[in-house]
């Protein structure tokens, strides 16, 4: 269960940036609106499955 610990906490770190990253970045007109919600689910799926494993174990 440690290891999980140790992968999940990073891994829902990470999932957050790519909550927060890709409205930015179609803001500044770097990347287009499907690829913007495609990594923003992405991310919220990630975030939810990898903070559940940490969380539970705390």
């Amino acid at each position: 269960m440690k290891t999980i610990l140790t992968i999940a906490k990073p891994v829902s770190w990470v999932s957050l940036l790519l909550i927060v990253a890709p409205p930015l970045l179609h803001f500044s007109g770097t990347i287009k609106a499907d690829l913007m919600t495609q990594l923003l689910l992405a991310g919220t799926f990630i975030w939810f499955v990898s903070a559940s494993l940490w969380m539970k174990s705390e």
